[in-house]
């Protein structure tokens, strides 16, 4: 593992009930791994994502899961809030 793959990756924070959940970080090794599904539909590049704030936390699971789809991104928003409910 390079010094520069634990570096922190933002993500974005999210409105949820008018509040503004806090963004917070992931380390670039995970980052570069979603950006891989990513960059297979999109053409921008990692450092303009991080500079932009980062993936939102819906898209980072869907990323992972290999399923960026609009359906992909509302099933990890549903996964998410059930987390965020425990």
């Amino acid at each position: 593992m390079k010094d520069n793959d634990i570096q922190p990756f933002p993500i974005q924070g999210e409105m949820k009930n008018r509040s503004q959940s806090p963004s917070c970080s992931v380390p670039s090794w995970l980052a570069r791994l979603a950006h891989r599904e990513y960059a297979r539909l999109h053409d921008q590049a990692f450092e303009r994502i991080a500079e932009r704030g980062g993936f939102s936390r819906a898209e980072l699971v869907a990323l992972i899961r290999g399923d960026y789809t609009n359906s992909g991104i509302g099933q990890a928003e549903a996964d998410l809030a059930k987390q965020d409910e425990a």
